[in-house]
């Protein structure tokens, strides 16, 4: 059994597990070894397609749960009771001491989509339940481990439960059916009750992996309280004081009969049989009688009980639902049935059978997402509710919804991953039918709905700040806040949105978020590219390019994220698997700047560039398997690396922080550290280190780094369960005042320009708090869109920003170009055009509002492009863009890109590409511009290019189309225009397209009338509607006059002129593709040689002028033939 903040998974039967891939035996085996599971789950998805199931989802909360407690050899540790007592007592006694912080949470309070709607992915809301008497006044119980309270009928809620520990998500809440201020919520620890509506609690059933499933206040008597949790079932007296324990195997759910609370019900384990049992009470609970007949019962050696939900409804006192989750025999998955009683329990019938499978659309698995899918949740998305004034209409609850009108016989989908009438949130955790309102709790949040979800139900989540973050960005000057979410996509702040007011970008679950310093509103993701996010929460978001994603993981400390050069917004650094990547296009593409070693699983986990010299960079390398990382080091901007000696310990995770003024200033920590060695700290560049651990950090794992900039050392520590601050006067002391008592930091961020410290949390969203000191110095930083620029036909100019480590409170800036326009500047970010060749200065002078003040200065460097004469020939296989080729970006939003994904008819795997597939131009257009100087003694020019497209759809299709300018972009000609099936060279796609080797043609276009031109512009042209990915390869200009003689001489075509109908003998030194093409550049027909060829001439050619296209590996030939009749 796995637990987390999640709610406890269990394993699958023994015969299931025989049946999968080594990873997952190996992880479901006793004392598994994580580094052995690791090292077998990254090989296996090397060979095999990622399909998310239920072992993959397991394996990811699993590693959650056991990550920072790993020992050196890869094996969990596990405190005893009493140890784990200590640890909290010692943890409970730094609560009292002296703290500098005040916290206070910054959201996400509200969620908005785009256009302003409002949201539907917040946080996971596992219980929920309403005070009858009262019934403006409700609880519900998060995934993180929070209890919000509201008294509003769930229009806005606040957190009462900031100081407790629950060991794990809240997984059942239950409030006194008339006093409002009583309640009890569950979770791994324990059981406990407020009498106080939330103010104060005490630990009334204390455990440890309770998994608390149900709580029930009987609604006849309030001193009698039950508890079905994973342990067995508890029964108290005295309202919940004192407890007794009835039944020592799992309990699922526990219901009243909705007339006579004397008589209950409850689903349970059966070890032995590993089945669920249905049993009543008719005294309250005391005792228990198994009703067994026309329940569902299975010998397969493949059964597996998974857990059961209940369903009672005043509509029928008698009628009862039990919704049982599992495998009935080998090969189900995860769905039993819907069992239905009309006598209270003692007989049974399944209206909707077989139990378990085969599946079939008369018979659907209502466990998994689609039909197509093998996946299901089991417990952790099984919920039941019968309609309060029908008691034929239930609603089931797995990763869909389902409904039945007719007592279970027929469903039909509701919402989620199928299609339905009404849009939640998928993945629905409790149900509950309180008065004549329906409630749900889903992955996303809480939906009320007066008809039974009938029609379009209410969102209402406003205050329930308990986003997991799992990755986390912010912004520099603009107060931008992005991140991805656990369960809910990726988010975004923006300041002009107010206080709290979140907008949902879309996506999975990715551990991402990055925003360009220098462009705040340019963000990047892993999972849905480049956003811009808008100035307005109603205005519409922009797309941007992002051409390869970075090493990312669930787990702190393990991901390299984007890491933006200090001098230059456009220029950034990414870990792919072991290899350092630059991207000096913003984010567009990347180029190879490194590769450490030879394994791929080495991943690149952390990077830090230096902002006082940015030759200097720091890289850790996390091994795929064993505890010793490698801390790399370059001082020449990364040409050559050295590996630098660390401290003793557990290296296999590291988090780096550098001092801004200073690239020998570093401080290194250990998450998977041992006490007493967790955080070090060098002021050599590494030569050697002084550690600085405390007592104070002992038995927490070190999550996140930051170093505050113009402080005397000062360095915050976000933890598992805190935050804390050292500096090189104090050693660490816990810095947690405001935060909730346990706090799982993933990511600090500082924020200067308002003086604050940020932290995105696993589970209890984004703080902040003034910085712990104020710093006593400030820092210039200068940055710039570009450092060098190539002119082709006119010059751009350079759009300076202020990249300092300063509080803009009564801040001044005063910028200096002596060569350039304008010479000065007092504004923060200007604007500033240079038009004589050279190199030229930049100079800042910032003030802060104490008086405080630095200077920093760069140069800039401004070329004259020599156009290149035709030929011209450019396969991508080098850095792109090509050297004086330039974008031109209409809407500021998505622009070609390098793919490193496909090649030209797969004779490589790199090419250009326009990603209309996630960036949604609006019918925008953008330029790939190609500059040519076709001066030179040419007779014919053509344009040869491959492309390779696929629609999304008749409606989402785009179009390419290709110009040329001869006064440098003030007009243009358009002589190549294609779109839709046209342009097409696969079907339709409704994914990510990527070509194979055949999903490729090439096109030409005659330039033959632009010969004497010395400076024309050649633009590829992407007219973007959302439709799908456009690439270009191989581009050629030229004729067969312009080729080479030397590659001339390898290659012969005769006879030449050849008669329609005819054999052409073709002679090559390698295999070769071979097209042969009209005056107007259309395709006539296709072959392949080898060696010497022969091929045949269509009969049915018109007598004229073609071109030959002969292509190797390493040459394209054009060779004009005449066609005879």
């Amino acid at each position: 059994m796995v637990n987390s903040y999640a709610q406890n998974l269990q394993k699958p039967s023994q015969v299931e597990i025989q049946s999968l891939p080594l990873w997952a035996k190996k992880m479901y085996a006793e004392n598994p070894n994580v580094f052995e599971v690791d090292a077998l789950y990254k090989a296996y998805y090397k060979q095999q397609t990622f399909v998310k199931n239920y072992h993959t989802q397991y394996y990811k909360r699993w590693k959650r749960s056991v990550v920072n407690r790993v020992d050196a050899n890869g094996f969990i540790v596990t405190p005893t009771s009493d140890e784990l007592q200590v640890i909290q007592q010692e943890y409970l006694a730094k609560q009292s001491l002296e703290k500098n912080s005040n916290w206070s949470v910054v959201g996400p309070i509200t969620n908005y989509q785009e256009g302003g709607t409002g949201g539907s992915g917040q946080t996971n809301v596992y219980s929920f339940d309403q005070c009858l008497g009262t019934p403006a006044v409700m609880y519900c119980g998060t995934e993180p481990g929070e209890v919000y309270k509201s008294s509003d009928n769930g229009v806005n809620w606040t957190c009462v439960s900031s100081t407790l520990d629950f060991g794990s998500g809240v997984t059942a809440v239950e409030v006194h059916f008339s006093n409002p201020a009583i309640l009890f919520a569950g979770g791994n620890n324990g059981v406990f009750r407020s009498t106080d509506g939330g103010s104060s609690w005490t630990n009334v059933l204390p455990e440890s992996n309770f998994g608390v499933n149900e709580i029930l206040i009987n609604p006849a008597n309030d001193q009698l309280v039950i508890a079905a949790t994973d342990k067995g079932l508890y029964r108290s007296t005295d309202g919940g004081t004192n407890w007794t324990q009835l039944v020592n195997v799992a309990c699922y759910d526990v219901k009243a009969n909705v007339t006579n609370a004397a008589t209950l019900y409850l689903v349970r384990n059966n070890p032995n049989e590993d089945l669920c049992e249905f049993y009543r009470s008719t005294d309250s609970g005391a005792t228990w009688t198994i009703q067994s007949t026309g329940w569902h019962y299975s010998t397969d050696p493949g059964r597996n009980d998974g857990g059961a939900r209940l369903a009672v409804t005043p509509a029928d006192p008698n009628r009862v639902y039990a919704y049982l989750i599992g495998e009935s025999k080998t090969n189900d998955t995860g769905y039993i049935g819907v069992y239905s009683s009309n006598d209270g329990g003692t007989t049974w019938s399944l209206p909707n059978g077989p139990a378990g499978g085969p599946y079939d659309a008369n018979h659907m698995n209502l466990a998994i997402g689609s039909p197509s899918w093998q996946y299901h949740q089991g417990f952790y998305n099984c919920a039941l509710m019968a309609s309060a004034t029908n008691a034929d209409e239930i609603l089931v609850g797995g990763l869909n919804i389902y409904r039945s009108t007719d007592g279970g016989a027929t469903f039909t989908s509701v919402s989620g991953y199928v299609p339905g009438p009404i849009n939640m949130h998928v993945d629905n955790q409790d149900f509950r039918m309180l008065g004549t309102e329906a409630w749900i709790s889903t992955d996303g949040g809480i939906y009320r709905s007066a008809d039974f979800f009938n029609t379009q139900p209410v969102f209402t989540m406003s205050g329930v700040h308990g986003s997991d973050y799992w990755g986390f960005g912010s912004g520099w000057n603009e107060d931008v806040l992005v991140g991805g979410l656990y369960h809910n996509g990726n988010l975004a702040y923006h300041e002009n949105y107010n206080a709290g007011n979140f907008l949902e970008l879309g996506g999975g679950e990715a551990p991402t978020g990055y925003v360009n310093p220098g462009n705040n509103r340019k963000t990047y993701f892993s999972d849905i590219s480049g956003q811009v996010i808008p100035l307005n929460l109603n205005d519409p978001i922009g797309s941007a390019p992002f051409g390869m994603s970075p090493n990312e993981s669930y787990w702190a400390a393990e991901s390299s994220e984007m890491e933006f050069h200090p001098n230059c917004y456009s220029i950034a650094y990414i870990g792919n698997e072991h290899s350092l990547w630059k991207t000096t296009d913003a984010g567009g593409s990347f180029n190879l700047l490194h590769t450490f070693g030879a394994d791929p699983d080495d991943r690149i986990t952390y990077i830090e560039v230096s902002s006082s010299n940015p030759d200097v960079i720091y890289v850790h390398q996390k091994p795929s398997s064993g505890s010793t990382g490698t801390l790399w080091k370059t001082t020449d901007g990364g040409t050559t690396w050295n590996s630098l000696t660390v401290p003793a310990g557990n290296s296999s995770r590291m988090l780096l922080a550098i001092n801004p003024a200073d690239e020998n200033n570093l401080w290194i920590a250990y998450p998977s550290g041992s006490n007493g060695n967790k955080v070090f700290k060098t002021v050599n560049g590494g030569t050697s280190w002084s550690n600085i651990t405390s007592t104070t950090l002992n038995n927490e794992s070190v999550q996140s780094l930051s170093y505050v900039a113009g402080t005397d050392g000062g360095i915050y520590a976000a933890t598992n369960r805190a935050v804390y601050y050292r500096n090189n006067v104090n050693t660490w002391q816990i810095d947690n005042t405001g935060l909730p008592t346990y706090t799982s930091g993933n990511i600090l961020r500082p924020f200067y320009r308002d003086g604050k410290m940020r932290l995105a949390t696993y589970g209890k969203g984004i703080w902040e708090s003034a910085l712990n000191e104020a710093p006593t110095a400030v820092i210039a930083r200068i940055t710039v869109d570009k450092l060098q620029q190539t002119a082709v036909c006119s010059v751009d100019s350079f759009y300076f920003d202020d990249y300092s480590f300063m509080n803009h409170t009564n801040a001044s800036w005063q910028w200096t170009f002596p060569t350039g326009s304008p010479a000065s500047s007092a504004d923060r970010n200007p604007a500033v055009l240079f038009t004589t060749a050279g190199t030229h200065l930049a100079i800042l002078q910032i003030t802060d509002g104490n008086g405080n003040t630095d200077t920093d200065s760069i140069y800039v460097n401004l070329d004259y492009y020599a156009v290149p004469y035709a030929p011209l020939s450019e396969d991508f296989q080098g850095n792109f863009l090509p050297n004086g080729w330039s974008l031109n970006n209409e809407d500021n939003g998505g622009q070609w890109s390098l793919s490193v994904a496909a090649g030209g008819f797969g004779n490589s795997n790199q090419s250009a590409v326009f990603d209309n597939y996630n960036i949604y131009g609006e019918g925008t257009t953008d330029d790939m511009i190609i500059p040519l100087n076709a001066s030179g003694p040419i007779s014919e020019l053509n344009l040869f290019f491959d492309v390779a497209y696929a629609r999304w759809g008749s409606v989402n299709s785009d179009t390419l189309s290709i110009l040329v300018s001869t006064d440098c972009g003030v007009t243009y000609d358009e002589l190549y225009y294609k779109g839709g099936t046209d342009l097409s060279t696969s079907p339709d796609y409704q994914d990510m397209f990527v070509p194979t080797a055949s999903q490729w043609r090439t096109d030409s276009v005659n330039l033959s009338a632009y010969i004497g031109e010395s400076n024309l512009q050649i633009v590829f042209r992407n007219h973007g509607y959302y439709g799908n990915a456009m690439y270009i390869d191989n581009i050629n200009i030229g004729s067969d006059l312009s080729v080479e003689t030397s590659q001339i001489t390898d290659i012969s075509v005769f006879p030449n002129p050849v008669k329609a109908g005819g054999i052409l003998s073709i002679q090559t030194p390698k295999s070769a593709e071979i097209q042969l093409f009209d005056v107007n550049g259309k395709s006539v027909a296709c072959y392949t040689g080898n060696g010497n060829c022969q091929i045949g001439i269509p009969a049915d050619l018109q007598a004229g002028m073609y071109v030959l296209r002969i292509k190797t590996d390493t040459q394209i030939v054009n060779k004009r033939i005449e066609v005879l009749k």
